[in-house]
């Protein structure tokens, strides 16, 4: 049995009969969902509804459960439907994820919010609250968690003047690179231009070329900054982004930074207040939440392929939210970026703008931020400057007419075209010597392979006659990378482990500074009988690996992946020769196979040959690694005719 814990328990308030859903909405491929009344929005002065940091019960445990209670807390009443909320993870203990959800529900397949270890990592989310006035929280690392409300919603009968959400075009009000940089403990007031008599508006902040640790607040106008935190940083030369709902004082709000770091706000909405007309527009139906896209899973209208470099594709909604609405309430969550960029969701079919949802600022990250974003018939679309897998994951929608489309065309997704430059030494040298370069398909390579090159140390005289450059030394007479141009390392085994946790740092270096923005590195085969000539180092390869791991895990060296080839080439008979590293023709084709395999992997692509012959091509093309323990390798010999 799940183990539970319950945080701000109101004694004396009476909640038995408080319903936590009022209803259900049916999915277009599952079951119904439960779903909140119509409700309208309330801001409210940032208030601490949890923090374990100064909680008796300490840090929340691995994949522990705690229920939150909410109503009674903070000035959220009886009869509110959900919370507008920022949850932090304060050092988690190894990367993960947090779930929050209404207490009493199942915990759903989403996420508020990821992190990486260590770091302390925000994020808002607009929460529906569930049995006995509490809402779930639960992470699989441990962490600390802090737990800040903003507003609530409460249940609307019919029409109302106040609190209904209206979607603007997304657009920029303040960036403090433009204006100058605030000071420390500086305070930027923002006048949204908004009609008079707005109650909060959505905003969207983003902080870049940090100064150092900061957190970042967003409050109604003349109040000191509160005891909460909506964007969180904690280093410098970082680029992160928060939403919030924001109430409005006089017209403004403020935000505040303790560092002094640069402070970016863009707008998406408003809520309306006692003075406009009432309606049923605009009111926010919560829901437990429900995902509605991962491009990691298979291919299909919500899965597969990722978005790739300045692609875009579109996502229909109706299947969780049932009914036309106006908005989504959602958290868009990229992953395995490939590097440092922005990504922005719109209402497809219209023009998709210029501010941004998501940023990263390096590869192979994972960032969450949620956002309340129009939608059409056609749903939402979603822009990419970078390549990345994408999760969106529904908390609720808006009721209201759809935004009209204002265009016909359809965003395209085309995979970049990834020019692939190879250095080995004679472990892969062998696809030249044998014959197999055409086993290097569906991209245009550059292949320097040579025996006995070195990474960094002078390069020994190999079976060409002659010692070649160094790893380094290649990369510096290589002509500038473009963009999208992969680096490949197939190099080593001719170098000794003591050095080469050095040895890997001036190869990422070089290759760096030539403009590589990707770099793979292929593990060294461990379990075999070659050994560094002039030693007995069998053990030699093992160790390097070990390093490798370290280097990728380290999070130091992002714009590196480690291509498993130690593993993969286990269960691949015939392959090499007695000292288990050079190849044979079969194992040379099936090498060159492997490295194609991967590339295509990389972007999602189709693979271009058939694991088996007779097989259709996988697309998107899988990782080959991850498949040699359940499938052996590719028949190569009958795919390539041999």
């Amino acid at each position: 049995m799940q183990t539970r814990l319950r945080f701000g328990l109101v004694v004396g308030l009476t909640i038995a009969g408080l319903a936590p859903f009022s209803g259900t909405t049916a999915q277009a491929d599952g079951p119904t969902i439960p779903v909140s009344a119509p409700s309208a929005f309330r801001p409210l002065q940032p208030c601490r509804l949890l923090d374990t940091r100064t909680n008796t019960t300490g840090r929340l445990a691995p994949s522990v459960s705690a229920d939150v209670q909410v109503i009674g807390r903070c000035e959220v009443p009886m009869g509110a439907t959900a919370v507008a909320l920022t949850v932090t993870a304060v050092y988690p203990s190894q990367v993960g994820f947090v779930t929050v959800w209404p207490a009493g529900a199942a915990m759903p397949l989403a996420s508020a919010l990821n992190y990486r270890s260590g770091e302390v990592r925000a994020n808002s989310a607009l929460v529906q609250i569930g049995a006995g006035g509490a809402i779930s929280v639960v992470s699989p690392a441990a962490t600390d968690i802090v737990i800040d409300v903003s507003g609530y919603f409460v249940a609307a009968a019919g029409a109302v003047t106040s609190g209904r959400f209206v979607q603007v075009t997304p657009h920029r009000l303040v960036d403090t690179r433009q204006i100058g940089r605030p000071g420390q403990n500086g305070v930027v007031h923002v006048e949204p231009d908004v009609p008079p008599g707005a109650i909060a508006v959505a905003i969207n902040v983003t902080t870049t070329e940090t100064l150092g640790p900061d957190v970042l607040v967003a409050y109604p106008s003349g109040a000191e900054p509160p005891l909460a935190s909506m964007l969180n940083v904690d280093a410098a030369q970082q680029t992160r982004a928060a939403s919030t709902i924001v109430g409005l004082d006089d017209g403004g709000f403020e935000v505040s930074t303790r560092f002094g770091n640069h402070v970016i706000v863009d707008i998406t909405g408003y809520f309306t207040g006692p003075s406009w007309a009432r309606s049923t527009d605009g009111l926010f139906v919560a829901t437990v939440p429900v995902r509605l896209v991962d491009t990691r899973a298979a291919v299909g209208p919500s899965g597969g392929p990722r978005l790739h470099d300045s692609g875009g594709r579109q996502f229909a909604t109706t299947g969780v939210t049932g009914v036309p609405v106006a908005a989504i309430a959602a958290n868009w969550t990229v992953t395995e970026t490939e590097d440092a960029g922005w990504w922005l969701g719109y209402p497809a079919g219209t023009a998709f703008g210029t501010t941004s949802t998501l940023n990263a600022d390096r590869a192979n990250q994972t960032i969450a931020n949620s956002a309340i974003t129009a939608v059409t018939s056609r749903g939402v679309a979603v822009q990419a400057l970078q390549g990345t897998h994408l999760i969106i994951d529904i908390t609720g929608w808006f009721t209201g007419t759809p935004m009209p489309t204002t265009t016909d065309a359809v965003p395209s997704n085309d995979p970049p075209v990834r020019f692939v430059t190879i250095i080995s030494d004679s472990a892969v040298a062998g696809i030249r010597w044998n014959g197999a370069l055409g086993g290097l398909q569906g991209f245009p390579f550059d292949t320097r392979l040579e025996s006995c090159r070195r990474l960094v140390q002078p390069s020994c005289r190999g079976r060409e006659g002659y010692a070649p450059r160094t790893v380094v030394n290649e990369i510096n007479v290589l002509a500038a990378p473009g963009p999208n141009d992969l680096l490949v390392i197939a190099t080593g085994y001719d170098d000794w482990h003591a050095g080469f946790s050095s040895d890997f740092e001036r190869v990422v270096a070089a290759g760096r500074a030539k403009g590589f923005r990707h770099i793979a590195w292929m593990t060294y085969r461990s379990n075999v009988g070659y050994s560094l000539p002039g030693t007995a180092g069998r053990s030699n390869y093992g160790e390097m690996n070990r390093v490798l791991a370290e280097k990728v895990a380290s999070g130091a060296h992002p714009d590196v992946r480690i291509w498993d080839f130690d593993t993969f080439a286990r269960v691949a008979p015939g392959w090499f020769t007695s000292d288990g590293v050079h190849e044979t023709r079969l194992g040379a084709w099936g090498v060159a196979d492997w490295i194609s395999r991967h590339v295509a992997a990389y972007d999602g692509k189709p693979c271009v040959q058939p694991w088996t012959i007779g097989d259709t091509p996988e697309s998107p093309c899988p990782n080959p690694d991850s498949l040699s323990a359940s499938r052996g390798v590719p028949n190569i010999a009958a795919v390539y005719g041999l």
